[in-house]
C-alpha cells in the first residue's frame, strides 16, 4: 500500500544556521498488497532520496538554494572566458548568467544554470508485466498494451555542481498526459474489455539528475516520480478497483543536447498503479514503457 509521507531532513551549512528540507517519500508499507509491491516501492523511494541528496556534497548550492543573501560575499563564482581569455563572473543565486565588459558565459554554463527551464513532451509505449509473479495460469493477470503520451516541465533547481563522473544538475520535473490503451485488453486468453481505455495522469513531484559534461553533446540522466491518476483501466482488470490511482514511476534515459537549444531523448520507466488500499482489491499494475521525447 502506498503511504506518502514526509521526512525532515537538518542540514548544517557554512555561514547556515539551520535548514530543514522537507523531503516528499514513497517508503512506506508497500505499494499493493503483496510482498513484491513492497519492493518496488523500496526501490522507487530509494532512487527519489539519491536524485535528493546527490547536491548535498555541495555545501555552496544547498546554500545558496536555501538563502541565496548567503551568497553574496563568499560564493561567487569565477568563470574564465574562452574567447578573449578574460575573465567573467556570475553570481549562482541569480540563476543568470551574468559577466564583466560584455563578455557572456560559455553555452554550457549557461544553458544548465539555476534557475533555467524547458518544456517537451515524451511518446512512448506501454505493456504490463507479471510482478509480483503469477504462477497459476487460471490467475493470470491482465494483459494492457498501451500509448504513453505525457508532456513536461523541467527547472534546473541547482545549476551545475560536483566534479569528475558526478558533475551534472538536478531537475524538478511535471509530467501530465494520457495512457490510451491501443489493443483489447486480454487475461487467460480472453478479451476482457474493448480498446481503447483511459488513464489521465499527473506527476507534480518528479527528480530528474543529468550527468554532464562540456565535452560531449550527449547527457545519461536519472529519475524517479510520484502522482496520481483518473480514468476507466479499473474496469477492465482484476488489479485496480477505483478510477483514481497513485503513480509510482523511476527510470533512466540519455539526451542528445543540439545547439539551437533543444534535446531529444530516449528513455525507459518503470511504471506502477495501485490505490493505497482505499478499496480492494488493490493488487496493482506494473509496466515497462520505453518513449522517445524532445525538450525546447
Amino acid at each position: 500500500m502506498l503511504n506518502p509521507g514526509f521526512l525532515s531532513l537538518r542540514v548544517r551549512l557554512q555561514n547556515v544556521r539551520k535548514v530543514y528540507v522537507i523531503i516528499p517519500t514513497p517508503l512506506g508499507r508497500g505499494i499493493g498488497n503483496l510482498n513484491g509491491g513492497l519492493l518496488m516501492n523500496r526501490y522507487i523511494g530509494a532512487l527519489l532520496w539519491v536524485l535528493l541528496l546527490i547536491p548535498l556534497s555541495s555545501e555552496r548550492v544547498w546554500a545558496q538554494f536555501f538563502n541565496p543573501r548567503l551568497a553574496g560575499d563568499s560564493s561567487e563564482v569565477v568563470l574564465s572566458s574562452t574567447r578573449e581569455g578574460q575573465v567573467a563572473q556570475a553570481s549562482p543565486d541569480s540563476g543568470v548568467a551574468a559577466a564583466q565588459h560584455g563578455n557572456s558565459l560559455p553555452d554550457f554554463e549557461s544553458r544548465f544554470a539555476k534557475g533555467q527551464y524547458v518544456f517537451g513532451m515524451n511518446l512512448g509505449f506501454g505493456f504490463s508485466i507479471n510482478i509480483p509473479p503469477v504462477d497459476a495460469v487460471s490467475d493470470e493477470r491482465t494483459k494492457i498494451r498501451f500509448a504513453h503520451v505525457f508532456p513536461h516541465f523541467k527547472y534546473n533547481l541547482t545549476g551545475i555542481m560536483g566534479k569528475s563522473i558526478y558533475r551534472g544538475a538536478l531537475y524538478w520535473v511535471i509530467e501530465a498526459g494520457i495512457a490510451v490503451t491501443v489493443k483489447d485488453p486480454s487475461r487467460n486468453n480472453q478479451v476482457v474489455e474493448n480498446a481503447p481505455n483511459y488513464q489521465f495522469g499527473l506527476v507534480p513531484m518528479q527528480f530528474e539528475y543529468k550527468f554532464l559534461n562540456p565535452e560531449r553533446s550527449w547527457a545519461p540522466f536519472l529519475f524517479a516520480g510520484v502522482g496520481g491518476s483518473w480514468g476507466d483501466w479499473f474496469q477492465e482488470s482484476k488489479e485496480l478497483a477505483t478510477s483514481f490511482e497513485f503513480i509510482l514511476q523511476a527510470g533512466a534515459g540519455m539526451e542528445y543536447h543540439l545547439d539551437n537549444g533543444t534535446s531529444f531523448n530516449i528513455n525507459y520507466r518503470l511504471w506502477h498503479l495501485s490505490n493505497s488500499n482505499v478499496k480492494s482489491p488493490n493488487i496493482g499494475i506494473n509496466a515497462h514503457i520505453f518513449s522517445l521525447g524532445f525538450s525546447f
